[in-house]
């Protein structure tokens, strides 16, 4: 939450999304934004199209195809050596994942 409150400005949140490709089938995206898409709705109604999750000023944004792919994920940022980056730690929706944590297989 730190250090995306350090780089978020304003009314900036960070958009999880789940693409296909990447060495194992589907590949995480992270991106800043701040706009909600005209197709994205926020809140927790019956038909939900966008996610928002909030902690202490820090918001997450999921689009609705990419919730199935990391319900129940956790999201961290990493700084290491060659690399810093937000990164899913913990996917429970996924059965293997690269070494570089960007890409993973979905457990059927």
């Amino acid at each position: 939450l730190q250090r995306l409150l350090e780089i978020a400005e304003g009314s900036e949140f960070l958009r999880l999304q789940v693409e296909g490709g990447g060495c194992s089938g589907f590949q995480y995206k992270f991106s800043l934004d701040t706009v909600i898409n005209p197709d994205d709705r926020q809140g927790q109604r019956s038909v939900v199209v966008v996610r928002v999750f909030e902690q202490g000023g820090a918001r997450v944004v999921v689009d609705v195809d990419s919730l199935a792919f990391v319900k129940g994920s956790m999201v961290d940022f990493s700084q290491e050596l060659i690399r810093s980056s937000f990164q899913v730690v913990s996917n429970p929706q996924a059965e293997k994942g690269c070494s570089c944590g960007t890409s993973f297989s979905v457990k059927f």
